[in-house]
């Protein structure tokens, strides 16, 4: 794969921050892709380098990556900051790090909007394409929605005995990432933490939190498993939603073909990402579990306790943003019906 992978200099600042590169002689595209997640997360491996290999498989000497991972030229939560001024050309907006540019769109990561990878990423990516509202985010902040990328639902993970009732979350300190993913750790009694992803670990060995809503496939990246005492895996906790998306001004650059085919590879990389953390889930639940990690399921009543709890941030959010004049009420709505035809598809 012809992926170039630089660290960051005022030289690459200034080569990833240009719109178009065209050589004159080749017109080979030179295109800027950024992530903040390190080597080996399932957002770089899983989706966005397989997506990198697909384009260019397609177009051969036609496309040049630079590949900018782990926040070397823009931090995690500013992607989609960098995106929409052109500091990159692509990246993956994570959605809970954009509430207040792309509110709505976190419907996508309320609790119980899903109950695998599959059915997550699926009723998404519609939900971009069929739910105006959602789509008119990504157009005011200048990017053009590629793929989607939704975890299993979350589970919690705790340094300390299982988190298996409600009355465990009472009084914990509970790492958020942020937009609805706050909301719901409010539900369930606990003080939420916006700590960056990059310092859970010390976070948690040093106690600033008592343990995290995340998804299996992020534990390993960030050494959690070491750390980490009992883990669930029946939970429904929500998700945290990640869009690949394109600067606009860029996007409208690029020939239509050569649009067609990053679209094409993103439908590619939406079925094989979601297919491979479906799985992942069971093994690495296996795995955990042989590490003496406590690997356990809510039992029926406290399960039914806890969700009650959560189906409250659903009705929390719309009138939150419905108070700010936006629609959110409707968009729920729709997205719900959505994914109703995904699970029974």
């Amino acid at each position: 794969m012809r992926i170039t992978k630089r660290r960051l200099s005022l030289g690459c600042l200034a080569a990833a921050s240009s719109v178009l590169a065209l050589s004159a002689s080749a017109q080979t595209i030179t295109m800027s892709v950024v992530t903040g997640s390190p080597p080996g997360h399932i957002i770089s491996d899983g989706g966005v380098e397989p997506w990198m290999a697909c384009v260019e498989d397609a177009l051969g000497d036609g496309i040049n990556f630079n590949y900018f991972p782990s926040g070397q030229l823009v931090a995690l939560r500013e992607l989609q900051a960098g995106l929409e001024s052109g500091v990159a050309n692509a990246v993956p907006i994570p959605i809970g790090y954009a509430s207040d540019r792309m509110p709505l769109n976190n419907v996508s990561m309320l609790p119980g909007m899903g109950t695998s990878a599959q059915e997550v990423i699926g009723s998404y990516s519609r939900a971009i394409r069929e739910i105006d509202a959602l789509g008119e985010e990504f157009v005011e902040a200048n990017a053009v929605p590629i793929w989607a990328m939704g975890f299993p639902p979350y589970q919690i993970i705790s340094m300390g005995p299982a988190m298996d009732r409600i009355e465990s979350f009472q009084g914990k300190v509970v790492r958020s990432a942020g937009g609805t993913m706050t909301l719901a750790i409010q539900a369930l009694g606990a003080a939420p933490a916006e700590v960056t992803v990059a310092d859970l670990y010390v976070s948690m060995e040093r106690g600033v939190v008592d343990s995290t809503i995340s998804g299996l496939a992020s534990v390993k990246p960030y050494n959690l498993q070491e750390i980490m005492q009992s883990v669930s895996t029946n939970g429904a906790f929500g998700t945290f939603t990640n869009v690949f998306s394109i600067n606009r001004d860029f996007w409208n650059g690029l020939p239509g073909d050569v649009q067609q085919v990053m679209a094409d590879c993103g439908l590619q990389v939406e079925r094989s990402i979601a297919a491979r953390m479906d799985a992942e889930a069971v093994t690495l639940a296996e795995e955990f579990a042989a590490l003496g990690i406590d690997v356990f399921e809510f039992e029926e009543a406290a399960a039914a306790e806890i969700n009650a709890r959560l189906d409250a941030v659903k009705d929390d959010w719309v009138g939150r943003l419905e108070a700010r004049g936006l629609p959110a009420r409707d968009v729920l709505e729709v997205y719900q019906s959505i994914m109703a035809e995904q699970s029974g598809s």
